[in-house]
């Protein structure tokens, strides 16, 4: 066996794939720390010999001057030698093809001793973080989140950021499925943009009266852009230059044509779609904003006033007085078009609802049942 005071069972199983090791290692979950101490272990390696009783029988071979010292101290105890399989060194050749802004291309090429592989692109400080979080080496994160090829393969990664330097991975086997060495190769993307004025061209296709598509287009001196939905009477009563802040810190930061479909929209009310992006210099260059309605079903009826909130503002728990009875859905969005809680209800006539967690601000409360619906504002505090 393999006894290791200082390993993890991650590291421990890596050394194990590594070089095909298929008798027992123990780490320091299973508590090789203490085993090492209790045999007073003086440097590692130390190769002890334990017979089938338990007993020691070779409490240290050593000097090992060549693999015959090995074979000489364990033949008296008939444990005789026998032939190792044919070593294997499975790689792939990783060749970095077109890069531009936004996509990578490589063309892996495996070798006679590599029975599979698997490849993967992310940066450097991404994978050191998930190696942190998950407790996993870098081979076992390429293995589980690559993608499985046999023979030589070209693939083309999109939705890259630009200027952004990238690790290529392909992780080979041979084929016993041990690991071989982990090949890498670094792409770069291009820095996006120009140096003129970004603009990006919206396009709204109203779908449903609750759900819309989204089309934006940056030109060629965009690096970055966001866009977004906004309620109309939010925009207003905020203003023009707050509306675009909240769209140019939304957290999603694109770079490329984008479609999108929003669903969840409050009924027969006007949105309006804005998007804004910057060059290649950091300048934020014109805003679009495409005003839009979002019509209703024909079957539904929308029943004004037909319940009430109470307290407006709310922070934790809220009721609702109606006149509505039966079973409905309650749907919280808010002023952008998101649905940020959701909840189907057997009697609305009964009904309490914890807001707790929303963020402070102003949403849209709709309750939709029997093909009626009706919208009131909620104050969350």
């Amino acid at each position: 066996m393999e006894i290791s005071p200082s390993d993890g069972d991650a590291a421990c199983q890596t050394w194990c794939n590594q070089f095909g090791v298929e008798y027992p290692t123990i780490g320091t979950a299973g508590g090789g720390g203490t085993i090492c101490s209790n045999y007073q272990i003086p440097a590692y390696p130390t190769v002890i010999l334990i017979a089938p009783d338990r007993s020691i029988v070779i409490n240290d071979i050593w000097p090992i001057s060549n693999a015959q010292t090995v074979i000489n101290a364990l033949a008296p105890f008939g444990i005789e030698e026998h032939e190792c399989g044919v070593a294997t060194n499975p790689a792939v050749e990783i060749a970095v093809g077109e890069v531009t802004s936004t996509t990578v291309e490589a063309t892996f090429t495996p070798n006679d001793d590599c029975a599979s592989y698997y490849l993967m692109i992310s940066t450097a400080a991404e994978m050191e973080q998930w190696v942190n979080v998950m407790g996993l080496s870098l081979e076992e994160l390429v293995k589980q989140w690559g993608i499985e090829k046999t023979t030589e393969y070209t693939h083309t990664w999109t939705d890259m950021t630009p200027n952004t330097e990238y690790t290529v991975y392909a992780l080979p086997l041979d084929t016993d499925g041990n690991y071989g060495e982990l090949n890498t190769a670094i792409a770069t993307t291009e820095q996006a943009g120009g140096t003129g004025v970004a603009v990006i061209a919206l396009e709204v296709e109203n779908v449903s009266d609750t759900e819309v598509i989204t089309r934006a287009t940056p030109n060629e001196e965009t690096a970055s852009y966001h866009y977004g939905l906004i309620e109309k009477t939010y925009f207003e009563e905020i203003g023009e230059e707050a509306a675009v802040e909240l769209i140019r810190n939304d957290g999603y930061e694109l770079y490329s044509y984008d479609e999108w479909t929003w669903i969840e929209l409050v009924p027969n009310i006007y949105y309006y779609a804005i998007s804004t992006g910057v060059n290649a210099n950091g300048e934020w260059g014109e805003t679009t904003m495409v005003e839009f309605y979002t019509s209703v079903d024909a079957c539904a009826e929308l029943i004004p006033d037909a319940f009430s909130i109470y307290p407006n503002p709310a922070s934790t728990m809220i009721d609702l007085q109606t006149e509505l009875r039966g079973e409905a859905e309650i749907s919280i969005i808010d002023m952008i078009g998101r649905c940020v809680k959701k909840l189907n209800v057997a009697d609305i006539n009964n009904t309490t609802v914890n807001v707790e967690g929303l963020d402070k601000g102003v949403y849209f409360f709709m309750i939709q049942t029997n093909n009626k619906y009706s919208v009131e504002k909620l104050i969350i505090k």
